[in-house]
């Protein structure tokens, strides 16, 4: 079981004693040994002095133990084999523990630099927490990311955040630009140290690992995406540390210095995977902008249609309404003359009748008479009654047919 080795200085060599010339009869130095198998013997003891011892590997066996040795480590990142994290026990009594550790160990760390190499330790495992909840490693993981969280809460950057930090949705959000404001305020006096120990360098490491310590665990909260961590991390931190105008030469010369060429290479990728999307975007609204205009078009021309057989709708509604003004008209001069046919035609009526009632009522006289003359043996005066009464008829007949236009 290994842990992160901090090496130790080369061990000095003493002083070496130069090879002292042989004194001979005339008083002159003999000449170095030239035989090869002496130089070899030579230069393989002076290797063997030469190399440093190295400090044994310090055994990790609890979380506790793990804890210490961050805490205690200079180095940046912390390394720590994944198999021998698995076999770190996980227990209620060491979680109670662990958090009263946390709480004694985090004003020794004023940066933050612990929480950071924690929260760097489990991304860099590569799995996903909330997925993998069952077995040792993500357990391990899930607790080093507790302790990490614990540890910030300790901070004064993070001290009133901590229920956002438990959970991403909590209002009011946290903004990585509030905790670069806040993380450069802060002082020696709120941290607990002299003003000497907390100096412009240290404060610009805290508000650095501060950050970075909200991305990654945003990121493990599967809260960001990578667009997302870049982004923050570029608005809170890169673009202050880029040279102002640094033009051409001086631009290309810091990045070909870079050795972080796998840094480079994933913000490099991610930002040519956005052009890439937002080229496809572009495209697609390219294409749905040019299918809106032909439907603006189609749809105009539809509009024209509509508004011409509108426009020839409204000249026969108005042609319509014409015609119902004149036969509306024409109707009530209809009816005003069906008044006064009508009122002539019953005076027609009644003069008729009254004729017709007296001319039948004397050629009834007549029939009468020559009715009677007929039964009394006088059939020459029957006769001329006869005569008379078709005469008076048939004239009478002759009227009627006048009277009607000869139809009858």
């Amino acid at each position: 079981m290994s842990n992160e080795t901090i090496p130790e200085p080369s061990a000095e060599s003493g002083p070496s004693d130069p090879v002292s010339p042989t004194a001979t009869g005339d008083g002159t130095a003999s000449a170095a040994p030239t035989d090869n198998a002496l130089a070899a013997s030579v230069a393989e003891e002076g290797q063997h002095r030469a190399k440093p011892k190295t400090k044994p590997k310090p055994i990790t066996t609890s979380i506790e133990e793990l804890l210490r040795f961050a805490y205690k480590s200079r180095a940046r990142l912390l390394e720590f084999p994944k198999e021998d994290l698995k076999k770190l026990a996980i227990t209620n009594e060491g979680i109670a523990s662990q958090s009263t550790l946390v709480g004694s160990l985090a004003p020794t760390d004023p940066t933050l630099s612990t929480p950071f190499k924690l929260l760097q330790y489990v991304a860099c495992q590569g799995v996903p927490l909330k997925r993998a909840e069952d077995g040792d490693l993500p357990r391990a993981l899930s607790r080093l990311v507790d302790l990490a969280v614990a540890a910030l809460g300790h901070s004064p950057v993070f001290r009133a955040w901590g229920n956002q930090l438990l959970d991403p949705r909590k209002d009011p959000q946290l903004t990585t630009e509030h905790l670069r404001d806040r993380a450069r305020q802060i002082s020696a006096d709120e941290l607990g140290l002299p003003p000497k120990q907390f100096k412009a360098a240290e404060r610009e490491r805290l508000v650095k690992n501060a950050i970075a310590c909200y991305g990654l665990l945003r990121a493990l909260q599967r809260e960001w995406t990578m667009d997302q961590f870049i982004d923050a991390s570029y608005d809170s931190v890169w673009k202050h540390e880029a040279p102002k105008a640094a033009g051409l030469e001086r631009a290309a010369s810091q990045v070909g210095a870079s050795s972080d060429l796998d840094v480079l290479g994933i913000v490099g990728e991610n930002y040519l995977a956005r052009i890439t999307r937002l080229e496809r975007q572009v495209t697609q609204l390219e294409r749905e902008a040019g299918a809106a205009r032909n439907r603006e078009t189609r749809l105009r021309d539809e509009l024209s249609t509509v508004e011409e057989r509108g426009q020839s709708a409204m000249a026969r509604a108005d042609a319509f309404s014409a015609d119902v003004v004149r036969l509306q008209r024409e109707l009530e001069a209809e009816r005003d003359n069906r008044v006064v046919d009508k009122s002539h035609m019953t005076d027609d009526y009644e003069t008729l009748r009254t004729r017709i009632i007296r001319r039948l009522g004397g050629e009834i006289d007549l029939l009468t008479d020559g009715l009677h003359a007929l039964r009394n043996g006088a059939p020459n005066v029957a006769e001329e009654f006869l005569d008379r009464s078709l005469l008076a008829l048939t004239r009478e007949v002759e009227q009627l047919k006048g009277a009607s236009g000869g139809s009858a």
